[in-house]
């Protein structure tokens, strides 16, 4: 039986709030720093779309990435580019990088720090290429589906396009064995779907914020996209079939330990709570 004094003790302790909050941090912050890898069970649209990859491109094959997302919006996008730019690279496919956004050169520095061990042995004008921004929105996306050449002379890091070996190989549209479309926004989706899929039937592939992806869906169910990642969690999923465990998985570790520890103060509570009332009826109490 648990001693009314010390039920008493432990319920003060409990009201702490500086106590709570400080595990409650420690819990979000230890995995983010080191993932645990609680599992996960794979989403079958995330599967089709690593099924896709896996079964439609071949070494060398050749994609197109935009990267148009804010600072705001990486934790849920980040995860599936860096996850997709592994799985493609890992495929032995060629990456041009671009953006319709002046923000995407600053996500895409942040993604390839946070992910140098992708980017690591790869090499920069073959491998992979960034265009950096690219101004004029769809006006814009038209312009680099017939041309990329005709529309941008120089990458982000001032090299000559016509100098890099990648964009010897690739120019227009049809170029692309598939075109990735990571976005904050839903008129990005629309973009390219109007200027690549439709005139040149270029493979779409969407990854977006979980709260905008309704209104991209119908692209998706019309076909027009070959499939889509879904925020965060479709990120840490990705990150399970790749073998890289990374911010979508620890994000995920985060949020099941502080739920655990939300849930073991919840018991705990409990059992100090009738502890105590068993105690004080035992002893003359109302």
């Amino acid at each position: 039986m648990i001693n009314m004094s010390r039920s008493i003790s432990l319920g003060k302790i409990l009201e702490s709030r500086e106590l709570l909050y400080t595990l409650l941090l420690i819990s979000v912050i230890l995995p983010i720093i080191h993932p645990l890898g609680i599992p996960i069970a794979v989403s079958a649209r995330t599967k089709a779309v690593y099924d896709y990859i896996e079964n439609n491109l071949k070494p060398g094959c050749h994609v197109y990435f935009e990267i148009y997302y804010e600072v705001a919006a990486r934790g849920e996008l980040e995860p599936n580019v860096v996850a997709l730019t592994k799985h493609l690279f890992d495929k032995g496919c060629k990456i041009v990088y671009g953006s319709l956004a002046s923000f995407g050169v600053i996500v895409f520095e942040l993604m390839k720090t946070t992910a140098a061990d992708v980017f690591q042995g790869r090499e920069y004008g073959k491998d992979y290429v960034f265009l950096g921004y690219v101004a004029g929105g769809e006006s814009a996306a038209a312009s680099l589906a017939k041309s990329i050449k005709g529309t941008v002379s120089v990458d982000n890091y001032g090299n000559r396009i016509e100098n890099l070996p990648l964009m010897q190989e690739v120019d227009k549209a049809t170029d692309f064995d598939l075109v990735i479309i990571a976005s904050s926004g839903t008129d990005t989706f629309a973009y390219y779907v109007r200027q690549w899929y439709t005139p040149y039937n270029v493979p779409l592939l969407f990854a977006a914020l979980s709260i905008i992806a309704p209104s991209i869906e119908p692209y998706v169910g019309a076909k027009q996209a070959v499939g889509m990642l879904v925020g965060q969690r479709a990120g840490a999923e990705y990150e399970t079939l790749v073998g890289r465990l990374g911010l979508g998985m620890a994000s995920m570790d985060a949020q099941s330990t502080s739920h655990m520890l939300v849930l073991v103060f919840i018991v705990i509570g409990n059992v100090v709570y009738w502890s105590q009332r068993l105690s004080s009826k035992r002893g003359g109490g109302k």
